[in-house]
């Protein structure tokens, strides 16, 4: 699964860490209610939310290139936020609808990513958008050109892999199974309060 997603190869999971995390699975699956974030970095989950990513501070470690390690139709909630970007198209079409997949019935797909026209806008104005001291790193290039700006949200030094604006966000999830999906506001009992200004959010209905 997401066999296109490029990953040093520090994060391949050993045998024994996806079978500690199969076992912790077992034990999720008797709560009458499941929330899962994926691609949560190095965080533990918080008000009933369990985490899942590659690295040993989240709650569940799992490479999200081998599918998302519950039974179809078990998960309530999904959430993940500043992810999507980082996964090669194709890749993130079989994502998406392997989400759809683990969901239960009227179960939802939460989504947060960057949005790119802000970025654009700026860049058409000839106005930087951030500060670049507020960018979390540098860009593929910095040349004191207003493009730097677009080449920083459109490739985050070689580890973003697609931009997204708040339409074609939304004919994604469509088009990969949540036929319901819309736009939604920014969440305080999810989302981070930093990532709003330069943030979509959206969510599908399974």
């Amino acid at each position: 699964m997401l066999e296109l997603l490029k990953k040093p190869a520090r994060f391949t999971l050993n045998k024994a860490l996806q079978l500690k995390t199969k076992l912790a699975i077992r034990h999720l699956k008797d709560k009458s209610i499941i929330l899962l974030e994926i691609g949560a970095g190095n965080k533990k989950g918080t008000n009933g939310w369990t985490t899942l990513d590659t690295v040993r501070g989240a709650d569940l470690q799992w490479d999200l290139r081998n599918g998302i390690p519950f039974p179809d139709s078990s998960i309530d909630k999904i959430y993940t936020s500043h992810t999507f970007e980082h996964i090669p198209f194709p890749s993130l079409q079989i994502l998406i609808r392997e989400c759809w997949r683990k969901l239960k019935p009227l179960g939802s797909l939460s989504v947060c990513v960057p949005n790119a026209r802000f970025y654009i806008d700026a860049y058409l104005k000839g106005k930087p958008f951030r500060d670049q001291s507020t960018l979390w790193q540098p860009g593929i290039c910095e040349t004191g050109s207003a493009i730097d700006q677009l080449n920083y949200i459109a490739y985050m030094g070689g580890e973003h892999r697609y931009m997204f604006d708040e339409e074609n966000l939304i004919r994604i999830l469509r088009q990969n199974g949540f036929e319901q999906a819309e736009l939604r506001s920014f969440d305080s009992t999810i989302d981070a309060p930093e990532r709003d200004r330069d943030s979509i959010y959206a969510v599908g209905i399974k």
